[in-house]
């Protein structure tokens, strides 16, 4: 934090052992033995990892008060909690900084009733169950980032109550991330028509049919420079540079509808759609059925999570036109296994297995085939150099110069 007389930044963490009042208590008492009024701080950072408070509401209301007293110039706020819903606490010191926040970011559910922002430009809110009003009091036209954590519904229809008969014109917003409840069992009426973003230039949403309807309906410029589309388990889809045109729009809406278009959405837009210059998949599992990646002839980075075979692996990049860089985090060996061409576009490499006396047999066999072909091979992380790897690098480096670059310093 630096000298008490010029601090900016106050971190408060507290393990799950504490009480949060009495944490938060001893920690105004402590801060007040150093200097009464923190008047210097105006960023506050509270990790709560404990149970929840068995102070009542008006208590808590209390505690955020004297926080607020302690520390009245706050501009930046940042909680984070293992729980998901918020005792109060977070809430009122919301509700108390509100006027003078300039960042907020809260991780756990908040309902704030009196708060009023009028400087707010970056904002990460977990909708509770009666927070649906939030969003009306942001100053839509300063807000540069927007992250916005659960059902949707309430809250848009509020902001079209707000802006009756005109637009709701988020002016200046850069960066909007929407993550929104999978409920299939509601209906979702037309309350994003009047929603615009003129500025929008990176956009995180998930599967849903609340965000299927948003990016449809809502009006927003054709190129973004960063579209994010994030499931549960599946994966994580990003797009660089993405052109989107009405009909790709429209498209790419009817396949957010629903988290069980996964796959045919990968399909769409790393093969035929072509909606950006750069496009990573992060695979969290693997398709049941059909030929894996037969269609992403546009990817340029793939990273596997899950367990996948070395076979599987082998046969997958060929099809993969484009692919420079690929990651697997949990390889898998077969007793027989067979490289066809297509390799030479690699040029990330980075494979993770058990290393045992067995798989680093395999691996140095795999390499001393495989290197000669990934003619554009610039890095290559494995979590053990195989016993012959230099040896071999330095036997075939004359003959393939492209490996040459692997041969130790010493």
């Amino acid at each position: 934090m630096g000298h008490h007389g010029n601090a900016r930044k106050l971190v408060l963490f507290m393990g799950c052992t504490m009480d949060l009042s009495k944490f938060i208590a001893k920690a105004i008492e402590v801060l007040s033995i150093v200097m009464p009024v923190w008047k210097s701080i105006d960023e506050l950072h509270m990790e709560l990892n404990a149970a929840k408070s068995m102070e009542s509401r008006g208590q808590l209301r209390k505690l955020a008060s004297r926080m607020f007293k302690s520390m009245p110039q706050v501009t930046q706020l940042y909680v984070n909690s293992e729980e998901d819903e918020d005792d109060g606490l977070v809430s009122a010191l919301i509700d108390l900084y509100a006027e003078q926040l300039v960042k907020c970011e809260s991780y756990v559910m908040v309902e704030p009733h009196a708060a009023v922002f009028k400087n707010l430009k970056q904002a990460v809110v977990r909708l509770g169950f009666d927070s649906e009003q939030i969003c009306c009091k942001m100053p839509l036209q300063k807000l540069t980032h927007l992250y916005i954590a659960g059902d949707l519904q309430q809250t848009m229809e509020q902001l079209q109550k707000e802006y009756s008969g005109e637009s709701a014109e988020f002016t200046q917003l850069k960066q909007l991330c929407i993550l929104t409840p999978v409920d299939e069992k509601k209906e979702v009426s037309r309350v994003f028509t009047d929603l615009s973003f003129p500025q929008l230039s990176v956009l995180r949403i998930n599967p849903s049919r609340k965000t299927s309807q948003l990016l449809l309906k809502s009006n927003m410029p054709s190129t973004l420079n960063k579209l994010e589309i994030l499931t549960l388990y599946m994966g994580t889809i990003v797009l660089y540079n993405v052109s989107l045109n009405e009909a790709n729009k429209t498209r790419l809406a009817e396949l957010l509808d629903n988290e069980s278009n996964f796959w045919t959405m990968a399909d769409y837009l790393f093969g035929t759609a072509q909606l950006s210059s750069h496009a990573v998949l992060t695979l969290g599992t693997l398709p049941q059925q059909g030929s894996l990646g037969a269609k992403w002839q546009h990817l340029t980075k793939l990273e596997v999570i899950p367990a996948i075979r070395l076979q599987t692996l082998l046969e997958l990049i060929p099809r993969l036109t484009e692919l420079t860089e690929l990651v697997v985090h949990d390889l898998q060996f077969d007793e027989e296994w067979e490289l066809s061409e297509g390799y030479e576009r690699l040029e990330i490499l980075r494979l993770n297995y058990e290393v045992t006396e067995t798989s680093q047999l395999v691996v140095m066999k795999l390499l001393a085939q495989l290197l000669p072909k990934l003619v554009s091979i610039e890095e290559l992380f494995l979590p053990m150099v195989p016993h012959d790897f230099y040896a071999f690098v330095q036997e075939y480096g004359a003959k393939y110069p492209h490996i040459a670059g692997f041969a130790p310093d010493f």
